[in-house]
């Protein structure tokens, strides 16, 4: 690039003084072939450095060097790419760097109860929305915007991640549950526990998030026992002096309480057998 600059200052001199002669490079276009070389040569580093082949495809874009290492070693761009070589008998062991056909990527996707704990507990993220970084308050804020029951199912998240368990949301699709609580992780254990998240005042006298009939929470009970795990209805006891306003920090976590109770379910024959085993 430097040379290309000293070039076109080189050329807008030339052409005050009117010094131009026939010694210069012919352009087209407006642009020399030093400067197509130039230009040509920052378009293939990005890709890759490739060996010189005579057999080389003929739709092939990039121009070898004669002058040029025959074998220099490769330049890997990034993920998107892949070193060749060739063990044909006419290939002769040419390294080549081509871009791969498949696409693989793989991203990290976080629930807003997993985002602000990173945020929030362990400070290890930062969020930002339109290229500026946002401050707990104001991120808790746009967290409750988004979901008004932001604040229980946090406080949940919260006290279960402080026990040591390692809770994970979106089991209401497979078990119809709110959080699934596993012993160290999907990839070790199966949950253990699924959790319904219920609101309720010091007098457990509130609307609640869930409405269950009887009929309901008999068939939540059941699939939970069919697959070997333990229905768990987590309370989140909001104290009555709670205002709007302390809701809108996380300050107001410090007041929150929160209640566990199981649910099981009895079957008259099996608690008999057990009964005359022992």
């Amino acid at each position: 690039m430097e040379d290309v600059r000293n070039q076109m200052r080189g050329e807008g001199e030339a052409e005050e003084n009117g010094e131009r002669g026939k010694e210069e490079p012919e352009q087209e276009g407006g642009v020399s072939p030093q400067m197509k070389r130039s230009r040509r040569g920052s378009e293939v580093e990005p890709e890759a450095k490739r060996s010189c082949s005579s057999e080389q495809d003929s739709d092939s874009s990039l121009d070898c060097d004669p002058d040029s290492d025959p074998d220099p070693a490769p330049l890997v761009p990034g993920p998107g790419f892949l070193l060749v070589v060739s063990d044909s008998e006419t290939g002769g062991g040419v390294r080549e760097v081509r871009r791969t056909p498949f696409f693989l990527s793989e991203y990290l996707q976080l629930s807003l109860e997993e985002a602000f704990f990173l945020v929030y507990s362990l400070g290890c993220l930062s969020v930002y929305q339109q290229q500026e970084p946002l401050s707990i308050v104001q991120l808790w804020r746009t967290f409750r915007s988004l979901r008004p029951d932001f604040i229980s199912s946090y406080a949940v998240y919260h006290h279960f991640r402080s026990k040591g368990w390692v809770p994970k949301g979106g089991g209401g699709a497979k078990y119809g549950v709110d959080l699934m609580l596993y012993r160290k992780g999907p990839p070790f254990y199966h949950a253990s526990y699924s959790v319904v998240i219920e609101r309720a005042d010091d007098a457990f006298k509130a609307s609640p998030l869930r409405p269950f009939s009887w009929r309901s929470l008999a068939a939540l009970s059941r699939i939970t026992a069919n697959v070997s795990k333990e229905l768990m209805l987590c309370y989140i006891i909001y104290p009555a002096d709670l205002s709007e306003a302390e809701l809108d920090s996380p300050v107001c976590l410090r007041k929150l309480k929160v209640q566990e109770v199981i649910v099981s379910r009895w079957v008259s024959s099996r608690e008999r057998a057990e009964q005359d085993d022992i």
